[in-house]
């Protein structure tokens, strides 16, 4: 076996081994009412899907003459992470989840929104990860394929959340919409933010700051939602 099939069997390995763990991480959240696995499959393939379709959303950009680089200095950067990347990237998985997985009758629970964003987010994360593969180092992939799955889930589980407002608690039509609307742009605007910090400004410790804060807010909201649903 030469060099390059090592290396990109290697990286795979990473990015299957990441995804696998940050999948059980979120689906033992569910404890209670666990989703089938079957539809923990097909949501991770929908996942990959909303890459592929914002990997087509940059190219119409591309050819709307939209950069789907960043610029040198810190406004383009800052434009094109608040106004590409970050509605992009969010955009094209919440469009998957709702499209499809928000339709299962399965999605009965307000952790569900935690589950299925995340799952989605792990997909998306991972056919990421397959693009990037020939430009890492493999101690870069090692990092890459534990941390990208991760921050991809917590902008997701934003707007998980804010689903499950939206069809579990929320009276009106308005509210319903505002429940979904306000926090998918809240995950659009921070993950923006989070690529901003990491590109314009090398600023890993903030950006990693923001993940932090993400994490122990959604998990402390997480057990919130299922303590009180114990048998």
């Amino acid at each position: 076996m030469n060099i390059d099939a090592v290396f990109y069997l290697r990286g795979l390995g990473f990015i299957a081994s990441g995804a696998l763990f940050w999948l059980i991480y979120f689906n033992i959240k569910d404890r209670y009412k666990p989703e089938p696995k079957r539809l923990l499959v097909l949501t991770f393939i929908l996942g990959i899907g909303s890459a592929v379709l914002a990997i087509g959303a940059y190219l119409i950009c591309e050819m709307l003459g939209c950069p789907v680089f960043p610029s040198q200095d810190l406004g383009g950067i800052l434009i094109f992470c608040l106004l590409l990347v970050g509605p992009i990237e969010e955009g094209m998985k919440f469009l998957v989840a709702r499209v499809f997985v928000f339709r299962w009758k399965h999605f009965d629970e307000p952790i569900d929104g935690m589950v299925y964003a995340s799952i989605i987010a792990i997909g998306f994360a991972s056919m990421e990860n397959v693009l990037y593969l020939s430009y890492l180092s493999w101690p870069q992939q090692l990092i890459r394929t534990l941390t990208s799955p991760l921050t991809h889930s917590l902008f997701a589980i934003v707007w998980g959340f804010g689903t499950s407002k939206a069809y579990f608690s929320a009276r009106t039509r308005t509210s319903r919409f505002l429940w979904q609307a306000i926090p998918l742009l809240a995950s659009m605007l921070l993950h923006g933010l989070y690529d901003f910090f990491l590109l314009a400004l090398n600023a890993t410790y903030l950006a990693s700051g923001i993940v932090l804060i993400l994490w122990v807010f959604l998990i402390s909201y997480a057990r919130h939602l299922t303590k009180f649903q114990k048998p």
